[in-house]
């Protein structure tokens, strides 16, 4: 085993895009139509996609017919570019968008390594693998959202504002760090500008040069940058959508930013939140002596290197401590900020496995091989944990999986420099994940996807009943629903807050379709009588219901209450 994986990390060095590439291709591709989309970003996504598609709205994102001004652009112009490889908007095209950005995001990583750190081959490759076993990168490049590619664009303009610091005239990296800033921005928003400047700005006061950001250089490609945000805006305003422009300014950024209507945390969130995020990999802190840390000569040596002329090892930490201080500062805290930060730490934590002693590493390969036997023992409990009423499927698989991939670290892996365990956890890995997102992941869209409650009202809709929906997630139902984001035969589905509406609409309406909680369908004082359940189901947390307007609503659709029943709780 040792001789076998010294060839395999030989080779993979040799090549490590297209090795890195192959791992996350058995990892992702064979699951692009395993599962349905999952409430409630996926499926509102989709509905933007559509929008985008169908309705020709590529400037101004909508959702079920309005304006969305939640995010940017540029990641549905990403999905808008693989269109041509399937015949409709199916969720194979939204999963590949995910594969596809974090394979972006892995090559940015590399890219990290080689021009920033200046690492060899074998770090440069770890870099890479360690991101391939990260739990929660592995999750998000299964999972239809902008965060992958948001990252990436971060990380190319830290890359280029670093090369720029390194001279005293730099207009081309410069530029390329601002432009990619921008794009970043338009993507999910400014923290993609906030933070390569927050890193460049830290990492030259940190080596004495802060004047240098504030030459002619950096004034005209920060004009750039901001040319192209006022663009977009112009370009919008210009379009007529002066109340999407308000919205964006204050409710999406000032007060995101300031007073967060939603996810509001305490400073300390993320210091919480981010030991998980990065497992396994966090239980590195178990390998290297902790003792350096607490004496005055390693804090001494760490204020001297900051005139040495490598100054990447700095950049990347400050791209760390900087980038989770901004973060910390930040009203909303949602754990999918904090994958901007992943590149860099996963530089460091290869640098620190190409240096672990052979002792270090057993112990580091030894811990994260005790937790995949700790869920592997777990796993066939799940359905005693969850609450839902379903059975999660390929349970035991997973467990085999766990059981068999913690065996073969303890007992292989420990033998190995940390470098090629670290390979053979990535391969391990990659079979690991297989059972999870074949058969396990499918069978929780009836709890995780609004699929079946949407599909049937998208029935009801071509049936001429008029749809509505009481205090839900915006656009959650109209992706199923096969709602035409163009209007045309049927309209987008009629959303509010306020019930005296929804029963205004059941009395001026001979035919109506209503999504709601369940929990709301119980407290509704004035239900009207006529308005009959036909349809129940679980979404992640709590249970909802359809009901319709029509004395012969079963005899409508005989199949509604075997499917009532089937999904009850």
């Amino acid at each position: 085993m040792h001789k076998l994986s010294g060839q395999l990390w030989s080779l993979a060095t040799r090549l490590p895009l297209p090795a890195l590439a192959l791992i996350l291709a058995a990892q992702t591709l064979f699951a692009l139509r395993s599962r349905a989309l999952w409430f409630s970003d996926e499926v509102r996504y989709a509905n933007v996609f559509e929008h985008l598609i169908q309705a020709k709205k590529w400037l101004v994102l909508y959702l079920n017919g309005l304006p969305y001004p939640d995010k940017p652009p540029v990641y549905f112009w990403f999905l808008a570019a693989l269109k041509p490889l399937f015949p409709s908007a199916e969720p194979a095209l939204f999963f590949l968008g995910a594969a596809l950005s974090a394979f972006i995001l892995v090559v940015c990583t590399v890219i990290l390594a080689r021009r920033v750190f200046q690492a060899d081959r074998d770090t440069t490759l770890g870099a890479g693998l360690v991101l391939l076993t990260c739990f929660y990168f592995i999750g998000l490049s299964h999972y239809s959202r902008m965060d992958l590619l948001f990252a990436s664009l971060i990380t190319l303009s830290q890359i280029s504002l670093f090369l720029a610091w390194q001279r005293d005239r730099a207009r081309f990296w410069l530029m390329a760090g601002f432009v990619l800033a921008a794009l970043a921005v338009l993507t999910k928003g400014p923290l993609g500008l906030a933070f390569p400047v927050a890193t460049s700005l830290v990492y030259l006061a940190w080596t004495g040069r802060i004047r240098r950001f504030f030459r002619k250089d950096v004034a005209l490609a920060a004009g750039i940058c901001l040319l192209i945000l006022m663009a977009w805006v112009a370009a919008a305003y210009i379009s007529g959508e002066h109340e999407y422009l308000k919205n964006i300014f204050y409710k999406q950024i000032y007060k995101r930013a300031v007073n967060a209507p939603h996810h509001l945390q305490p400073f300390y969130h993320y210091a919480l939140t981010l030991p998980l995020a990065w497992m396994p990999w966090t239980l590195i802190l178990l390998a290297p002596p902790v003792k350096k840390f607490l004496t005055p000569g390693f804090w001494k040596g760490v204020w001297a290197a900051r005139q040495n002329p490598n100054q990447g090892a700095t950049y990347l930490w400050i791209m760390v401590i900087g980038g989770f201080a901004l973060l910390s500062v930040v009203s909303i805290k949602i754990i999918v900020y904090l994958l901007p930060l992943f590149p860099a730490l996963a530089v460091l934590t290869a640098h620190t496995l190409a240096r672990l002693s052979e002792r270090a590493g057993k112990r580091l390969f030894m811990a994260i091989g005790i937790l995949f036997l700790t869920l592997g023992v777990n796993a066939p409990f799940a359905n005693f944990m969850h609450p839902w009423p379903i059975k999660v499927k390929g349970l035991l698989w997973v467990a085999a999986a766990s059981l068999g991939l913690g065996c073969l670290l303890i007992k292989y892996a420990r033998r190995m420099p940390p470098l090629h365990a670290l390979l053979l956890l990535a391969l391990g890995v990659t079979v690991w994940i297989q059972p999870l997102s074949l058969v396990t992941a499918p069978s929780l869209d009836p709890a995780m996807s609004p699929k079946a409650q949407a599909t049937l009202m998208g029935e009801y809709v071509r049936k001429d009943y008029v749809p509505a929906a009481y205090k839900i997630y915006s656009g959650i139902y109209n992706y199923y629903a096969k709602i035409d984001p163009r209007g045309g035969a049927y309209e987008q589905i009629i959303e509010t807050q306020d019930l005296e509406k929804i029963e205004t609409i059941i009395r001026d309406n001979p035919r109506v379709v209503l999504a709601m909680r369940r929990s709301y369908w119980e407290d509704w004082e004035n239900r009207p009588e006529s308005v009959k359940i036909v349809h129940e189901q679980w979404i992640v947390d709590r249970p909802f219901v359809l009901a319709v307007k029509e004395e012969e609503s079963a005899a409508t659709n005989p199949s509604a209450g075997a499917m009532m029943q089937e999904n009850a709780p």
